[in-house]
């Protein structure tokens, strides 16, 4: 069977870069695998999640269609904003940052301008990977609730143990997409462990080879 896209575009999350995809691209044969960095050209204190959604959609305009957006944590709910500009025809969505439609409105939160620690908000990142400021602004506004009413094609939500309810079941009952569990998987394993673009390629159709 061929494959249902041509290209991947891979969007990282708070606080870390496209870098934390560099096990991916081998696993998906035949696809062009590029992976965009949220923060370049931004004022990180003043980068807001339009920011980013406008970066996901910018970088995946330049793949060949038809293409796939996969996105981890707030990269996934940036690639959910903008889906329908960038294009999409199929979304992977990696325990994403709940939307409004999940998580509610919380008007009580007001986003700031600033940045923030991510190893002190969230712990450590990725093991050689590294982190780096995040804007609050950003992460205020995800507090604060993001509507996606909908998805503009097929999707599948991939979670693990640290986040299966709110970033992966409801997710996909909202907007009635495929899902698939890891049992033992962090939030952090989700991207760094291989077994799960392996999973991935095989839901785009792609014929799976293993990494050199």
């Amino acid at each position: 069977m061929p494959p249902q896209v041509a290209s991947l575009l891979l969007v990282h999350g708070a606080g870390s870069g496209p870098r934390v995809f560099e096990g991916w691209p081998g696993h998906f044969p035949g696809l062009d695998v590029d992976a965009v960095d949220l923060h370049a050209g931004l004022v990180v204190a003043r980068a807001s999640m339009r920011n980013y959604a406008a970066a996901v959609a910018g970088r995946a305009n330049l793949l060949p269609a038809p293409r796939a957006i996969c996105g981890w944590s707030m990269g996934g709910l940036a690639a959910m904003m903008t889906a329908d500009l960038a294009g999409a025809a199929r979304l992977v969505l990696l325990e994403p940052s709940a939307p409004a439609e999940v998580l509610g409105v919380h008007d009580d939160v007001a986003p700031a301008e600033g940045t923030f620690d991510p190893v002190a908000v969230y712990g450590p990142g990725p093991e050689g990977v590294g982190t780096r400021p995040e804007s609050t602004l950003a992460r205020g506004e995800r507090r604060r609730g993001i509507s996606v009413p909908e998805l503009p094609c097929p999707a599948l939500v991939v979670y693990g143990d640290e986040y299966p309810d709110e970033r992966g079941r409801a997710i996909a009952a909202q907007y009635g997409a495929a899902e698939r569990h890891f049992p033992g998987l962090d939030h952090v394993g989700l991207v760094l462990d291989p077994s799960v673009p392996a999973a991935v390629s095989d839901w785009l159709g792609v014929t799976a080879s293993a990494p050199d």
